[in-house]
């Protein structure tokens, strides 16, 4: 899993606007992923490319762009061999059907129909994502005067389709290396933390691959 932080920054320390530092974010985004279908690295992908914070928060100016940003990626993304050729299935998690404006919602709506039949690779975005507010969705829909168990909830995530994730690779951490919040709170328990200094439109391949070496590297033991 992906958590790109630093394009802002990256833009910032390059005197760029903000959302040139999205669009550089999303160049380095499928050139990892051209990457990762190629080696077979990993059959789930997990990327979070926007947190409900960032919706809300960010300068309605930024947003405007990030939206196109996101438009424009994944409708040519879905036109390009990564995805027809090698059978990427992609979904997306969060409040974005809610908050996105009519025609985001049916391009990536498109996007999930035309890519739904794919099964060599599953690709999951989180957009206008709160992991918080996703488990206690999940609670709140469980009407039932009885003791609950694991798959009560689980069965009821928005990610349900996610699995337990093995890595989680957090860019742009300078001095600070810390999970952002509410990630997949279900899926990373027993996750596996690789934390950069390298801006996300700097995380490249040789970067990925120094983050896959020192996972391999490492004794998972969970909880054993």
């Amino acid at each position: 899993m992906f958590i790109p932080d630093g394009n802002r920054r990256w833009a910032k320390k390059k005197n760029k606007n903000p959302w040139e530092g999205h669009k550089s974010g999303a160049e380095s985004f499928k050139e990892l992923m051209d990457y990762i279908t190629k080696q077979s690295l990993a059959k789930h992908i997990s990327f979070w490319a926007m947190s409900k914070d960032n919706f809300i928060k960010r300068p309605k100016k930024e947003i405007v762009f990030l939206i196109k940003i996101i438009n424009e990626a994944f409708k040519t993304f879905t036109q390009d061999k990564i995805i027809n050729e090698r059978g990427v299935n992609i979904k997306f998690y969060g409040s974005w059907h809610k908050i996105f404006d009519k025609k985001t919602v049916m391009n990536l709506r498109k996007v999930e129909n035309d890519t739904k039949n794919n099964n060599n690779f599953f690709l999951h975005i989180l957009l206008a994502y709160d992991g918080k507010e996703e488990l206690m969705e999940a609670i709140n829909d469980i009407k039932v005067n009885r003791k609950i168990n694991e798959n009560d909830i689980k069965n009821r995530l928005w990610t349900k389709d996610i699995p337990d994730v093995d890595l989680i690779i957090r860019t742009g951490v300078e001095n600070d290396p810390h999970l952002s919040g509410n990630v997949l709170l279900w899926q990373t328990s027993y996750s596996q933390l690789y934390f950069s200094e390298k801006f996300w439109p700097d995380f490249n391949i040789n970067e990925l691959k120094k983050s896959i070496l020192d996972y391999k590297n490492r004794e998972r033991r969970k909880g054993k």
